[in-house]
């Protein structure tokens, strides 16, 4: 199968395209080139299409990949890119990846909800520019930043989400409160007062 006769089957019949990507599993070094080949293309969708794929590489190969993909001009790119990095957290690089991450969620609204999602994924690695983000002065990038430090309830976390019980936004206090209840179920009350 060449990348030129699955970029015709994916026009004529995604699903059916998608069916035969199964296989590329088994060549890794011709998906990484597919990969690639895709993020260079010009449609948009084919550059979604590469940081899906990414997800089915073996290695880190496509990391660098994905995070360039975290910079393109159109924002379906930026959140498949977003999502593929959040598909299977590696460690090696979870601290820079969390980073770029964490630029994302000055995104569009979608966009950066698809980088929270992925960012909490990241669990530790992703506090120190979670926890820097409940300080920025936008506050969609405060929101999910608090969000994401609920869904990954480290103790670490403890002071920032005690100071985000004072932010000027409603969300942003809300999902202090969730994140203080996962990781104090019904005690973090008696904490405050």
């Amino acid at each position: 199968m060449d990348l030129r006769a699955w970029r015709r089957r994916w026009q004529e019949d995604p699903q059916g395209a998608e069916a035969q990507l199964s296989a590329l599993r088994e060549d890794p070094e011709v998906l990484a080139a597919w990969v690639e080949d895709l993020l260079r293309d010009p449609d948009p969708e084919a550059r979604a299409w590469a940081c899906r794929l990414s997800v089915e590489l073996p290695d880190a190969r496509g990391e660098e990949a994905l995070l360039r993909a975290l910079e393109d001009p159109e924002p379906e790119v930026r959140a498949a890119a977003a999502w593929a990095l959040g598909a299977r957290p590696r460690e090696a690089e979870a601290p820079r990846i969390a980073q770029a991450l964490c630029a994302r969620l000055q995104d569009l609204p979608w966009v950066a909800w698809v980088a929270a999602e992925a960012l909490a994924r990241y669990g530790e690695a992703a506090l120190d520019p979670l926890i820097e983000g409940l300080r920025h002065p936008n506050p969609q990038v405060r929101i999910l930043a608090a969000r994401a430090l609920a869904r990954i309830a480290s103790p670490r976390s403890l002071p920032a989400l005690m100071a985000a019980r004072e932010d000027p936004s409603l969300l942003v206090r809300h999902f202090a409160e969730v994140g203080l209840d996962r990781l104090f179920p019904t005690q973090w009350v008696w904490m405050a007062g």
